[in-house]
């Protein structure tokens, strides 16, 4: 194994952690958004809820 391979490696290696971190931010983005959307419901109904209590308009 020369300097070369050694540098291959590292890339291939760098490639994988960048792949790697994309497919974690990805995963991210997908959790937040569903947490986003329970708390959209959420606020929604305690909105509703409200509203439906109450005699004054929004």
């Amino acid at each position: 194994m020369d300097a070369r391979d050694i540098i291959e490696l590292i890339e291939y290696f760098r490639k994988l952690q960048n792949i790697e971190l994309e497919f974690q931010i990805e995963e991210l983005r997908e959790y937040i958004d569903l947490k986003f959307e329970e708390l959209y419901d959420q606020l929604t109904e305690y909105i509703d809820l409200n509203y439906s209590n109450s005699d004054h308009p929004l």
